[in-house]
């Protein structure tokens, strides 16, 4: 799949300058994603802190942070949510390179997202992501 290049790269960005229309995009992916736990607040949280990192971009932001694996010490660079006024553009695949460098940057050894959304499965397979587990769970009654 072609897609185009981008017109210039994301920018990391202070959240407490982009937070009002930031906070609007959190709300709508959990409005539309109601299995998310999360608060816009605690992104906002976790970008002051340095946890994530805040990166916008004309089309929308992605929200990154680094997950270390317990086991074997290797750093993952987990693009934890993203948003985009326009759907359909394929903005991850357009994107890409630009994460890839910046996991270097942080001595990642790999790039990770979760979503529920189905449709995005082959473009990513068409870039070189492969599915690594699905989720599953099950309410405990009585809790």
């Amino acid at each position: 799949m072609q897609v185009g290049e981008p017109s210039s790269n994301p920018q990391v960005a202070n959240i407490r300058e982009v937070w009002d229309w930031v906070k609007l995009g959190l709300q709508e992916i959990l409005d539309e994603n109601r299995h998310l736990t999360w608060r816009p607040e605690d992104i906002y949280a976790a970008c002051l802190s340095g946890e994530a990192l805040l990166f916008t971009a004309p089309e929308g932001f992605v929200v990154t942070t680094v997950k270390i694996d317990e086991f074997n010490n290797k750093k993952t660079l987990f693009l934890w949510t993203a948003w985009a006024e326009e759907r359909g553009t394929h903005n991850i695949l357009r994107y890409s390179p630009f994460f890839e460098n910046v996991a270097r940057e942080l001595e990642c050894t790999s790039l990770e997202t979760w979503t529920q959304v189905d449709e995005i499965e082959p473009y990513l397979r068409s870039e070189g992501w492969r599915l690594d587990t699905r989720i599953y769970t099950r309410p405990v009654h009585g809790q």
